[in-house]
């Protein structure tokens, strides 16, 4: 099963992707929509004039009716982090930066991992701190975990 994520540009609601890879994209009638495989990670921002949110979440196999609800994604999906505030959609912002520039595969981190980046960021953070439980979860995820990680597959 495939999910659908709505993107968007113009108008009062704008949509996109700050990471995952889509298998292929269709048109829809409010404008492009990324299609994801399952157990792939996806962090999706959406904004308004008022406010930004980034969901993290990965896709799931099946339709899930205890999962997560999240605007213009369909099915539900495991929602993993949820910032509104500017710092914080920044803060996770660079840390998917960071893991694209050491070439780390996002969907090969647990979803603890996303946990505990949740619960970091709803406080005071910082960059350092980030890095430092990214290497832990390398560390704990074991040799083969850290090797695929490393070359960017799950």
């Amino acid at each position: 099963m495939k999910t659908a994520v709505q993107l968007r540009s113009g108008g009062d609601v704008q949509c996109e992707l700050v990471c995952g890879e889509p298998v292929s994209v269709a048109s829809g009638a409010r404008g492009p929509v990324a299609l994801f495989a399952p157990d792939e990670v996806v962090a999706y921002l959406v904004r308004t004039a008022a406010r930004r949110t980034l969901f993290v979440f990965r896709t799931l196999v099946v339709d899930d009716t205890w999962a997560a609800s999240v605007p213009g994604v369909l099915p539900r999906v495991r929602l993993l982090v949820h910032v509104c505030s500017a710092k914080r959609v920044r803060a996770v912002g660079r840390l998917f930066g960071y893991l694209a520039r050491k070439t780390l595969a996002p969907s090969a981190l647990s979803d603890a991992f996303y946990a505990r980046v949740s619960h970091l960021v709803g406080g005071r953070t910082d960059a350092a701190r980030l890095r430092a439980l990214l290497q832990r979860e390398l560390v704990r995820g074991g040799a083969q975990r850290d090797d695929a990680a490393l070359e960017g597959r799950p």
